[in-house]
């Protein structure tokens, strides 16, 4: 099983365009936990953050509308740093990590 899996791994073949695509079909939608994370951290209760949070992500959406841009037109998004929020840097931070571990792996 482990040598079909390092099989398929080997032979994957990225296109940074399409993973790209594929991530906007969210409108922004993935990034919701850190919404809902930044909104709890300005002071709001979890509750209402979560409300916010599942308002703004589900207009998303239903509106195909960048969570981003909900929320800078949104007074929910009054004093989030929309920059660090919507950073896709926090998510791949240990892939050349797993990676180079792939790599590491025995055929």
């Amino acid at each position: 099983m482990q040598r079909r899996m390092l099989g398929v791994i080997r032979g994957l073949v990225v296109d940074p365009r399409r993973m790209r695509e594929n991530l906007d079909l969210t409108y922004g939608a993935l990034f919701s936990q850190r919404l809902l994370l930044a909104i709890v951290a300005r002071g709001s209760s979890r509750d209402d953050a979560y409300r916010i949070t599942q308002r703004l992500a589900q207009e998303a959406l239903d509106e195909r509308v960048h969570l981003r841009e909900l929320l800078h037109n949104d007074p929910a998004g009054e004093g989030l740093d929309l920059e660090a929020l919507f950073d896709f840097a926090p998510y791949i931070r240990y892939s050349d990590e797993i990676v180079g571990r792939l790599d590491a792996l025995p055929l």
